[in-house]
């Protein structure tokens, strides 16, 4: 691949030699004036005093998580970038480190002091910390025991399905595989993160009613749009060929329930534009200004490293993510989009640190074209780890030396205590531990360091390097960015996003901000406050109508006849003219209102719904209003509703009658009527609603 080879051929030039001449290329002398520092620091401040908090509701939300990237990690990255630009590298900035908010994320699992990838992805998804190696399932679910999850009892919902529900898009990319811990948060709730296929279950699992996480991102994730960018392609077919490794039967798929997940992916989508994709040539032809639903899995198992070649070729994370942000800006309602950076972890795992920052390095990239794609005024960018690696950064290098390359100790010399020489990056455990029968580590003076398969140093002998416990950082902006701040726990992270987004259960502020900015539009001269009547609690009231059956109502006139058994004297109300605008949260709340049971037979019920449904989106005085109803008897529930709603001027009023003289029992004209008065698209009306008298579902 092209970035591939890119970048190392940029190792090789950085890194012939270990001198820091090489890399300083110049002498800083600017370095040496305190007035630069000073000007730099005096920016900065000026940044930050200047910067006005953004309190605006994230239509879009773009999580980026870095797996394993620690802070060691993340100065490493931004050193190594630094000096493939030809610079030091210690002052090189990295695409989030101009993010206006930071804060600290403490990892910990519910019963670990380290954690792994799928509690952590329960804790910052789903904002419940959860056990070590479960997802999307609180901490009274112990590894393996389905039974403990009774059912659904325990079961936590992450803010991608959350944002699902609500009517925004959602898209799923990482390098690893699709069905691995942190992407499996987004949209699977198991005891075990290894239950990726349903080959992985044992069979009593089955009985207890668990699924595999494949089958759950089927079923789960459907219409998630830009659902699979990643790797995982065995865990999706049974048994069936790979289709870039046909000679090579470890790759074959490993279902063993005879689905393909694939094809049943694509169900019930027939009237979309779907694509299915296994390689770059597929990928790049995706257009995705007319791409509705996206597959793509590039790999049996994970994608490969940046710094690998590939035989059928990858996209690069920075193009699935720019593939999926184009894809996903379709949609009005907005969209929560989960990017992954997987294999930065795999490569601190296997102890190989130029791997692990190359993909840190890509994931850099990839944060930056999202800035690039979206505005700060309504999308919200995350970017944070799950957890840390006991990646060390040791020694007294010089400044610019290499930092893959050997290190310095405090004198200057290029050995240790022990004679030998060492790495600027060191593992605290791992398999690069070393040593040999004399008793002394390896010399590496003959070794290339800078080798992306080389193994650094470990101080304990570990198959794979291990996770490290450690707070990680958290880096925002964009709309309630601020809420990042402060050291946290993890499972905030979740909490965070549903309150900047309005998601789930946190939308009452935003229910508030809505009502306050309407209040806030009101004109300073109120129209003359009409008289209304007050009805007692159990008075009931006759519509007078005309031979057609339609209410008396002259186009100029303001009074009515009206025959009830009880009135109590007027009251005056203040009147408010303006219409109400309506706003993206207000639909999305709308949106998601439940549906109500109406029995096809209950006439009055079903005009009694329709009468709450209207008055509620319109507001009118309810004096009016009731002598709309044609042949209808006025409950005092109805009574009560208009009364709450009622924010009409005698002129609106007036306008409001004539509409809801055309009320019949013909399902397109009451849509034509809320039409008409919600201001809003008949179509997306119709959907809002969905009035059926037919069926009596309203």
């Amino acid at each position: 691949m092209t970035n591939t080879c890119m970048f190392l051929l940029a190792v090789v030039v950085v890194f012939v030699g270990t001198g820091p001449r090489m890399i300083l290329g110049q002498d800083r002398e600017f370095e040496k004036d305190p007035g630069y520092w000073q000007e730099n620091a005096q920016a900065a401040i000026r940044d930050f005093v200047s910067n006005q908090l953004n309190t605006n509701v994230a239509k879009n939300v773009i999580m980026f998580l870095g797996d394993g990237m620690g802070v060691s990690t993340v100065t490493a990255a931004r050193i190594l970038k630094g000096q493939l630009e030809g610079m030091p590298g210690e002052e090189s900035v990295l695409s989030w480190e101009d993010f206006p908010h930071v804060a600290m994320s403490k990892t910990y699992n519910a019963d670990r002091q380290v954690a792994d990838s799928a509690g952590t992805a329960t804790a910052y998804l789903c904002g419940a910390k959860a056990n070590f190696g479960t997802v999307g399932v609180d901490a009274s679910v112990r590894r393996g025991d389905c039974r403990a999850m009774g059912g659904d009892k325990h079961k936590v919902d992450s803010v991608a399905r959350l944002a699902d529900k609500d009517g925004k898009s959602v898209g799923v990319v990482t390098t690893t595989r699709l069905t691995h811990a942190s992407p499996a948060g987004t949209y699977a709730n198991s005891p075990e993160r290894g239950w990726e296929n349903d080959a992985d279950m044992p069979d009593q699992a089955k009985r207890d009613g668990c699924k595999d996480i494949a089958s759950q991102l089927i079923e789960n994730g459907r219409n998630y749009k830009v659902v699979l960018l990643g790797g995982g392609r065995r865990n999706f077919f049974d048994n069936a060929i790979d289709p870039e490794y046909p000679h090579e039967g470890s790759t074959r798929g490993r279902r063993r329930d005879g689905r393909n997940l694939v094809v049943e992916w694509g169900w019930g989508k027939e009237d979309f534009n779907t694509s299915y994709v296994w390689n770059k040539e597929q990928f790049d032809k995706i257009d995705p200004l007319k791409t509705d639903y996206l597959i793509g899995l590039f790999e049996p198992s994970h994608m490969q490293y940046v710094t690998d070649t590939d035989r059928a070729g990858e996209p690069t994370l920075t193009e699935m993510t720019d593939k999926a942000v184009r894809m996903l800006q379709k949609d009005g309602n907005g969209y929560f989009l989960f990017v992954e950076g997987g294999r930065i972890d795999h490569g601190h795992h296997k102890g190989r640190a130029t791997r692990a920052l190359a993909e840190t390095i890509e994931m850099e990239r990839a944060v930056q074209r999202a800035k690039d794609l979206t505005s700060a005024e309504d999308t919200l960018i995350i970017v944070t780890a799950d957890h840390s690696h006991g990646l060390s950064i040791g020694g007294y290098p010089m400044r610019g030396r290499p930092i893959i390359g050997l290190g310095q100790a405090y004198d200057g010399e290029d050995w240790a205590q022990d004679g030998l020489p060492f790495t600027t990056l060191t593992y605290a455990n791992g398999p690069g531990f070393a040593i040999h029968g004399n008793g002394r580590r390896h010399d590496i003076r003959r070794v290339d360091v800078a080798d992306k398969d080389y193994r650094q140093q470990a101080t304990l002998p570990f198959p794979d390097e291990s996770h490290a416990g450690e707070d990680v950082s958290v880096y925002a902006r964009g709309p309630m960015a601020h809420l990042f701040h402060g050291v946290q726990d993890q499972s905030y992270i979740a909490h965070a996003i549903k309150y900047a987004a309005c998601l789930g259960d946190s939308k009452e502020h935003c229910l508030q901000k809505e009502a306050a900015k309407k209040k806030a539009e009101e004109p300073t001269e109120q129209p003359q406050a009409e008289k209304e009547e007050e009805i007692e609690p159990d008075a009931t009231y006759d519509v007078q109508v005309n031979a057609q059956g339609a209410p008396e109502v002259g186009p100029m006139s303001s009074e009515y006849d009206v025959t009830h058994s009880t009135v109590s004297p007027a009251t005056k109300k203040p009147a408010i003219a303006t219409t109400p605008v309506p706003s993206p949260t207000t639909k999305a709340v709308n949106k998601t209102t439940p549906y109500i049971f109406i029995p096809p037979s209950d006439e009055d019920a079903r005009r009694e719904a329709v009468f709450e449904l209207i008055s509620e989106r319109v507001g009118g005085g309810w004096k009016k209003l009731v002598r709309c109803l044609p042949g209808t008897q006025v409950t005092k529930h109805m009574v009560q509703v208009v009364q709450k709603s009622y924010r009409g001027s005698k002129e609106r009023a007036k306008k409001i009658l004539g509409l809801w003289q055309r009320i019949n029992s013909e399902d397109a004209t009451i849509i034509n009527l809320v039409t008409g008065l919600d201001r809003c698209g008949r179509r997306r009306l119709a959907k809002y609603i969905d009035i059926h008298f037919t069926t009596g579902v309203l």
